[in-house]
């Protein structure tokens, strides 16, 4: 692997950049404290030690650049074939640079194998997510004790209507994680629950307190899909246990293929699944997560769900694919846009051949971060994370969550970053 000076500028840059990021954008207070523009200067900084760095930046300045100009030209597609952006150009430029930083960070991290990219990386990415799960948690503890009924700040925060900014801001002050963070706890679960199978002692005790701290924040968060996603993984995750201690020859990525079926007789019991869920949703308080469940009910007994309900949502994205399956509404003058998925959206918006030129670029612009995954003891957890990051992308609006891709690149690069230390040890 190629690797820079142990004392050199350029790698304290760039090993200070994600720190800084990460300090900024994993506690809601200091967003709200320090604002985009600390988050913004954190990818400056990371520029700056990638033009310094020669070693790795000069001798292939154009694949760096390519990826830089991918980084700008993937979100003008969003913008003006999905309508992502509420017309603020320049702004959703700034946060999409954000976006994608953490997979440009983690490709040249790997590319560059200098360790000192990664100085106190882990232990401060540890202790940010435990920082923020329990004063979330606490918060909706305390919410949920109050006139007997769950009070969701964290669904307060992925609710983004004018007037609501002094509101909103309050909550990120008492260091609340709202959407963005509840999504990303679901998708770090895999990685959680590997860890809490290969750590020993008092670590393995810490990653199975902190995977329960996580499944309550989200139950309490009332995300109904994060519930479900979540409920789901810790499924995927305990029957693959169960299968490998029945089966001891049963390898990982095998056990969890095996969970597939269960998951399919589940779904033929859909409805009164969904049915009780709602009725234990209701019962606890949980206002929010009973009506969506409720929602799912009705579609699942060939009811017409609300105008202007997700379920709605996703239908209308769908007729606007099956309108123009090739290149979808991006050279005609109507978009046929659902607008709460991302996949949906990007199939309609721009079709099979945009939406596959996409894709392309969001690999090309991360070519490299994952080399060596399919070696990995971790690879079939990190699978079902990025199986599950599909799912997100197919109910939801990941590229507004920069939570997400953080979580994802920094847990998966710093897996193999470990594996690579234990094997250069050995």
């Amino acid at each position: 692997m190629r690797r820079t000076g142990t004392n050199g500028l350029a790698p304290n840059l760039i090993n200070g950049s994600m720190l800084l990021y990460m300090a900024w954008l994993l506690l809601p207070a200091a967003q709200a404290s320090l604002h985009a523009v600390t988050g913004a200067l954190a990818v400056c900084i990371f520029g700056v030690g990638a033009l310094l760095n020669g070693d790795t930046f000069y001798k292939r300045w154009w694949d760096w650049a390519l990826r830089a100009l991918l980084a700008v030209l993937l979100p003008l597609a969003l913008f003006y074939f999905l309508d992502r952006g509420a017309g603020n150009l320049p702004g959703y430029l700034a946060e999409q640079g954000m976006f994608w930083f953490p997979l440009l960070w983690c490709a040249y991290a790997r590319f560059s194998g200098d360790p000192l990219l990664y100085r106190a990386v882990k232990p401060l990415f540890v202790a940010l997510m435990v920082i923020t799960t329990l004063t979330t948690l606490g918060w909706l503890v305390e919410g949920m004790l109050r006139d007997g009924k769950v009070y969701a700040y964290a669904r307060s925060l992925g609710y983004g209507a004018s007037g609501r900014e002094a509101y909103l801001r309050e909550l990120m002050l008492r260091n609340i994680g709202g959407y963005d963070f509840i999504y990303a706890s679901v998708l770090l679960l895999p990685v959680t629950f590997y860890l809490a199978l290969t750590l020993r002692g008092y670590r393995r005790l810490g990653a199975v307190l902190f995977y329960a701290l996580q499944l309550a924040v989200i139950g309490l968060s009332q995300y109904t899909y994060a519930i479900l996603f979540a409920l789901a993984i810790t499924g995927m995750e305990l029957l693959a246990l169960l299968f490998r201690a029945i089966f001891r020859k049963l390898p990982m990525g095998a056990s969890l293929a095996c969970t597939v079926p269960v998951l399919a007789a589940l779904w033929l019991l859909r409805a009164p699944l969904v049915q009780w869920a709602g009725g234990v949703a209701a019962g606890f308080g949980f206002e929010n997560a009973a009506y969506s469940l409720g929602l799912l009910n009705t579609l699942f007994s060939g009811g017409i769900v609300d105008a202007g309900s997700r379920l709605d949502a996703y239908s209308t994205a769908l007729q606007g694919l099956v309108a123009s399956p090739v290149f979808g509404s991006m050279f005609g003058s109507v978009k046929t846009l659902g607008m709460h998925s991302d996949l949906l959206d990007l199939l309609s918006g721009m079709g099979l051949i945009g939406s596959a030129a996409f894709g392309a670029g969001a690999w090309l612009i991360g070519r490299g971060a994952n080399k060596g995954i399919t070696r990995s003891p971790a690879f079939a957890h990190l699978a079902l994370q990025r199986v599950f990051l599909l799912v997100c992308l197919t109910l939801g609006t990941v590229f507004y969550s920069r939570e997400i891709p953080l979580v994802i690149c920094l847990s998966t690069a710093l897996i193999l970053q470990d594996g690579d230390s234990k094997q250069a040890v050995s």
